[in-house]
């Protein structure tokens, strides 16, 4: 691991230990820079803001969570990413708490709703997709984050196999086609309720 990573890799470990301690809020970049002994015109060099971190680290945790040699993602590949979230939960339930227009929820469905996009392009040998095919993928990330928070909120009462085995089952076409998976012909499980 070079410097460059290393220092961000030491102000993302600073980062997650406030989160353990306070709200995101009230992290502060001179606070972080102090805790972990790194001059503040390092942190700006690699880093815009707090926020910029948080990305940095979901970054880091879910950057395996790609398409398979196919092109399409696996629900195996969810679960690894939802375990990942559920390996540092005070950081999450933190991170996840804010909303502002810079908070971690925000980037995450840019970043997810991103590379959905670039993978479904690919896998149709297309530049661009259809409107209703960029809001389907909208919908997707825009519920799948709703589900991750309430998910962590609830101190993970399921585990990461179920969420994502439903989170996949909810799926409408377009998500579907990207995971390889058959349209739904009816509206529900049998013997479930």
């Amino acid at each position: 691991m070079g410097t460059t990573d290393r220092t961000k890799q030491l102000l993302a470990n600073g980062l997650m230990e406030f989160t353990g301690e306070m709200s995101f809020r009230k992290i502060r970049v001179g606070a972080l820079c102090q805790r972990c002994g790194v001059d503040r015109r390092t942190f700006y060099y690699h880093f815009r803001d707090i926020y910029d971190l948080a990305a940095w680290i979901f970054n880091r945790m879910v950057d395996d969570y790609v398409p398979e040699p196919d092109g399409r993602f696996r629900t195996a590949g969810l679960v690894r990413a939802l375990e990942r979230i559920r390996e540092e939960p005070g950081f999450y339930r933190r991170t996840l708490a804010e909303d502002s227009q810079n908070a971690l929820g925000w980037h995450i469905m840019d970043h997810n709703g991103r590379m959905y996009e670039a993978a479904l392009c690919r896998l149709r040998g297309v530049d661009s997709l259809p409107g209703y095919d960029r809001f389907a993928i909208s919908y997707h990330c825009f519920g799948s984050l709703a589900m991750i928070r309430r998910w962590v909120f609830s101190d993970f009462s399921v585990s990461a196999e179920i969420l994502a085995e439903q989170m996949t089952y909810a799926m409408g076409p377009v998500m579907r086609e990207l995971y390889g998976l058959p349209i739904h012909e009816t509206g529900g499980r049998k013997n479930e309720r």
